[in-house]
């Protein structure tokens, strides 16, 4: 190792020309914040004393907690169909069990919530079948809390699992019905609600399904959660409310069935709902683009 005497040496071999531009950039957007909108130093102070305190009491790492300032930036795949750059999210656990197709997400015998069937296709850019497509499939409990997080006594796998695509592309799992929710441990830290309040968010997050799309074909592996059309926290969400385009958004609201026949004919013991998604993927064959989904009338 050369030892280095002069202090003012600084190797060119190691200089990063793109990390110098990404600096000076972030700098020079900082500036323009503090001339055009009044941004101080105690402004950043306190954004980041809050963020680490967030980070200390969830245990996420420290640009997760973050990502209600930028997820919106940087989360792709928004149009459901290109390549999701969507990040992994901290609510992941690899190792689900397999549920087969149909089939039914790990829970508890008492678990809170209405059943919920949801299905689907998952097809390519030319509308053909990616059979033997793998879903890994899991959401947060009534509470909010997503299993095997937490020391809280609940199954590691719960309301987790994986199905795989049958030979026409089709999925059905039982679990049930997501809701909106607000979570716990992000919501007890002192100065979340005010700070949510000023950005003119929920402290809720809208309810979703999470799903992480495995085949050949595809370029990467799709990641990304599905909302529910018409759920009325979308565009206040707590992260952002562009996350959820229309794109990204079930086909319908989740159906309530009462019918006492058709109840007892899925073996539940009340009401339940059902909802259905077709994933249109690219492949390394597919077009590059496709028509996007349209938004609500």
């Amino acid at each position: 190792m050369t030892t280095i005497t002069d202090p003012s040496y600084v190797d060119p071999a190691l200089i990063n020309p793109r990390a110098v531009r990404l600096v000076e950039a972030f700098k020079s957007a900082l500036a323009r914040m503090r001339d055009e909108e009044g941004l101080t130093f105690d402004d950043l102070n306190a954004a980041t004393d809050l963020l680490q305190r967030i980070q200390t009491a969830t245990g996420a790492p420290l640009a997760l907690v973050a990502m209600p300032l930028f997820s919106e930036v940087f989360q792709g795949g928004r149009d459901g169909y290109t390549p999701s750059e969507d990040v992994n999210s901290p609510t992941y656990l690899p190792g689900s069990p397999h549920v087969g197709n149909p089939g039914t997400l790990p829970m508890r015998p008492d678990e809170p919530g209405i059943p919920l069937v949801a299905s689907g296709r998952v097809v390519d850019g030319h509308g053909q079948p990616l059979a033997g497509a793998k879903l890994d499939v899991y959401h947060a409990a009534n509470n909010g809390d997503y299993s095997g997080l937490h020391d809280d006594g609940v199954p590691r796998h719960n309301l987790r699992g994986h199905l795989f695509t049958d030979d026409d592309g089709r999925y059905a799992f039982t679990t049930i019905t997501p809701v909106a929710y607000a979570d716990p441990h992000v919501t007890a830290v002192d100065g979340v609600t005010e700070a949510v309040a000023a950005l003119g968010r929920s402290l809720y997050r809208p309810a979703h399904i999470h799903y992480e799309i495995h085949h050949a074909d595809l370029i990467t592996p799709w990641r990304g959660e599905i909302y529910f059309t018409g759920d009325p926290v979308i565009p206040v969400d707590f992260v952002g409310g562009t996350l959820a385009p229309p794109a990204l958004q079930a086909d319908t609201l989740t159906l309530l069935h009462e019918d006492p026949e058709d109840i007892a004919g899925h073996g539940f013991q009340g009401p339940y709902r059902t909802m259905r998604f077709d994933f249109v993927l690219k492949t390394r064959t597919s077009p590059d683009a496709i028509v996007p989904k349209a938004g609500p009338a």
